[in-house]
């Protein structure tokens, strides 16, 4: 399947499940809309997956690797070794990710697409297996070149996409989605720069630790790269057509992007093609989200936001996609473990969804919901 046919298959999400999972909400014998975020994101998931029985296991966290360039630009308290490190403990299950999985209920899938280093041996997606889908030992230094090239840009999607239909085929009901790669916040701000058109110092964070003088390094390496990127595209045509916002997002990711960011968008877009639930994690897996929305705006219906990043931008962000998030916790570790958090409050629920008696069960007048009425006069 080509990225091209696979974005024709993508539909939103069922209105009328949605319509169905409300009403389901509104005859629980409890006041209207009370647990919040947890309701609509049982409706979404219902929506998402083309059901009023909402399952939510088995399910699984993803947790897309790769290396970045841009820490050569002094970007990082850490090095790039410090990647392959992390993404080593996650398939010897030690990392944070897998207890907060294993609490969760869910698998881990680490999946390299981008490290520094020599292949992984294994192709296939298992538990706890680092799974080789390798584009590229890391991506160029974005202030000075092109993250990847085009094509290899949408090998990342396709990586993406396919580990979606991949969990699918197994029978994974809901998909975490999570990233290890030292720098990555940095084309992660500098593709929500460009995305949103706001200024370098707005969607710049301290990442995992930053000096004043290093955060003050990373703001002008992101004017810089985003300035390189204007410059490089200011002459480029893309034609107009069918496929012309799938071309636009492919140009500007093979710029700023990176390989888990965007085999992490793929799966976005993978959600919506499987009709799979798709959990993002922290900032970095909500630039991927947005970079999906620019290539079809529909994946959105199949995405849940389970927590705020403590990244300055991470609200504009899912305000653009008009997500909110389940958790506010402060949470910046990445790894897919504010995915894994929320699941367990979808959880909760879900038992009530589906458990708790109606307003007829209990004899009691159901209420009304005056907003609706106010707002339909």
């Amino acid at each position: 399947m080509t990225l091209k046919e696979a974005m024709k298959s993508i539909k939103p999400a069922s209105q009328i499940l949605r319509q169905q999972a409300k009403q389901r909400w509104d005859q629980v014998a409890k006041p209207l809309g009370s647990l919040g975020v947890l309701e609509e994101d049982i409706i979404r998931i219902a929506a998402a997956s083309g059901s009023l029985a909402v399952s939510l296991r088995p399910r699984a966290i993803v947790v897309m690797c790769g290396d970045n360039g841009v820490v050569k630009e002094g970007v990082t308290q850490t090095d790039s070794s410090v990647t392959r490190i992390v993404a080593d403990n996650i398939a010897a299950g030690r990392a944070s990710i897998n207890i907060m999985a294993a609490k969760a209920g869910a698998d881990v899938f680490p999946v390299d697409v981008g490290m520094l280093g020599e292949h992984y041996p294994n192709k296939e997606f298992k538990p706890m297996v680092m799974c080789d889908r390798k584009v590229a030992e890391g991506t160029g230094d974005i202030t000075l070149e092109p993250a990847m090239t085009q094509e290899q840009c949408v090998q990342a999607l396709l990586a993406g996409i396919e580990v979606v239909a991949d969990l699918s085929t197994q029978g994974y009901e809901m998909i975490g989605m999570g990233e290890m790669g030292i720098g990555n916040t940095t084309p992660s701000s500098a593709l929500v720069s460009v995305l949103l058109n706001l200024p370098a110092n707005e969607v710049t964070g301290r990442g995992a630790g930053l000096s004043d003088e290093a955060y003050n390094k990373k703001v002008a390496v992101i004017e810089q790269a985003v300035d390189r990127y204007w410059k490089a595209t200011e002459n480029s045509e893309i034609p107009e057509g069918p496929f012309f916002k799938i071309d636009a997002a492919v140009e500007l990711m093979s710029h700023l992007g990176g390989y888990e960011i965007a085999a992490m968008a793929g799966m976005c877009l993978g959600g919506a093609v499987f009709g799979v639930p798709i959990v993002l994690d922290g900032y970095i897996s909500v630039a991927g989200a947005l970079c999906a929305s620019l290539i079809n705006s529909d994946c959105t219906s199949y995405l849940l936001a389970s927590h705020i990043s403590a990244e300055p931008a991470a609200w504009k962000v899912l305000r653009n996609l008009h997500l909110e998030p389940v958790i506010q916790a402060g949470m910046c570790l990445g790894e897919g473990t504010g995915a894994a958090a929320a699941m367990s409050l979808y959880d909760m629920g879900l038992a009530v969804y589906r458990q708790m008696g109606t307003f007829e069960d209990i004899h009691v007048t159901q209420y009304e919901n005056y907003a609706k009425k106010q707002a339909e006069k």
